[in-house]
């Protein structure tokens, strides 16, 4: 089931992006800047998240260290933001990592890695910053950052495409559970696909072009953002190929 919550009014919200030292947490932030909104931008590069926050500008930008795999760092960021502007009213877990490999090579450890960053940090986010946005009683909105992995089985990267899959499933989840509460709080998950970014150098598609999807996602109350046409067919015929399967039942 679908539920939409607009966040219609952008100018002078407050945004935290993770991941935003590079790539599309980055492209975000400059846009939610560009919207008029103020944005704590955090990152475990703390250099990187600090020098993209000062050539934003100090009055709407301000950039962070964070481990989203530590639940304490998540929770220090999320502070830290309202201390620095007053209030939190959206929040994008976005930081993600890859590896590659054939399903049972990939290292337990590299296993772990990206399940660690990838979906709990995620989780973090929605623990930390969730009880932030309701408290706000005014219009809120989490973006989780999925990826065409989400919705396709691409090999060589099963436990990118695990967390992928289960960040969708949360998103799904906590939008219905929003709704369920009658709460001004939409939910987003974002799909991209090949997008010239530090993960993928060899995509055709710009972080900005998936930023403005966020944005108008979030205005709009899009619960699924797909930011370009990549793929679909490969989607299309997945998920045809579950919903036909059901007629298979003996």
């Amino acid at each position: 089931m679908r539920y939409t919550i607009a966040m219609e009014q952008l100018r002078d919200r407050i945004a935290v992006v993770t991941g935003a030292a590079s790539g599309i947490g980055l492209a975000t932030a400059q846009a939610f800047v560009a919207e008029g909104m103020r944005v704590v931008l955090a990152d475990v590069d703390e250099a990187g998240a600090q020098r993209e926050a000062s050539a934003l500008g100090d009055e709407v930008a301000h950039g962070l260290a964070v481990d989203v795999r530590d639940p304490a760092s998540v929770e220090a960021l999320a502070a830290a933001a309202v201390d620095r502007f007053g209030a939190v009213h959206v929040i994008m877990n976005n930081a993600g990592i890859v590896t590659g490999g054939r399903t049972w090579e990939q290292s337990l450890e590299d296993w772990h890695r990206v399940l660690d960053v990838n979906l709990w940090g995620v989780v973090h986010g929605i623990r930390t910053f969730v009880p932030l946005l309701l408290g706000n009683g005014e219009p809120g909105h989490v973006v989780n950052t999925a990826s065409m992995a989400a919705v396709t089985a691409i090999p060589g990267i099963a436990p990118y495409t695990a967390t992928k899959h289960a960040v969708l499933g949360v998103s799904d989840v906590l939008r219905a559970e929003l709704a369920a509460m009658g709460a001004p709080v939409g939910v987003s998950v974002v799909m991209p696909g090949m997008i010239r970014t530090g993960l993928n150098p060899i995509g055709t598609v710009e972080p900005t072009a998936v930023a403005a999807n966020i944005v108008d996602a979030v205005r709009r109350g899009r619960p699924y953002v797909f930011t370009d046409d990549h793929s679909a067919a490969e989607v299309e015929a997945r998920l045809g190929a579950i919903v036909a399967a059901r007629g298979e039942v003996v």
